[in-house]
């Protein structure tokens, strides 16, 4: 019975995860920082190119600590979840295993003696 269990748990979980692996696809890859290089001012003539160029260099750099600050913001979101749904499940194993337990005493069966901090599921 409490296999049974076990199995429908574990099934739940597969389909946690596979609900929420289209949300980790959509984090884009890291982008290659452009090619431009602000400390070379030898192509540069005039200042005034120098700071468009420095400009549009901080545009660049802002834009993707923004997109970073939002990826990571999502991030955590996903890991909020996740730790809340291992909790839930965690709570759920350490409630069967009592209740097997309990079956096993009321039906005279010899107990079976559970690990230090096996409730963990992936450590």
């Amino acid at each position: 019975m409490l296999v049974l269990y076990l199995a429908i748990l574990t099934t739940g979980l597969y389909y946690v995860a596979k609900i929420l692996s289209p949300e980790m696809r959509r984090t884009p890859l890291p982008r290659k920082p452009a090619a431009f290089d602000p400390l070379d001012f030898s192509t540069l003539e005039t200042p005034e190119n120098r700071i468009g160029k420095l400009e549009i260099l901080l545009f660049e750099k802002n834009k993707n600590i923004q997109l970073l600050q939002s990826e990571l913001k999502v991030s955590l979101v996903q890991i909020r979840n996740f730790d809340k749904v291992k909790v839930l499940l965690e709570e759920e194993i350490r409630r069967l295993r009592e209740q097997n337990r309990i079956f096993r005493s009321e039906l005279g069966l010899p107990t079976i003696e559970a690990k230090e901090n096996s409730t963990r599921l992936f450590l």
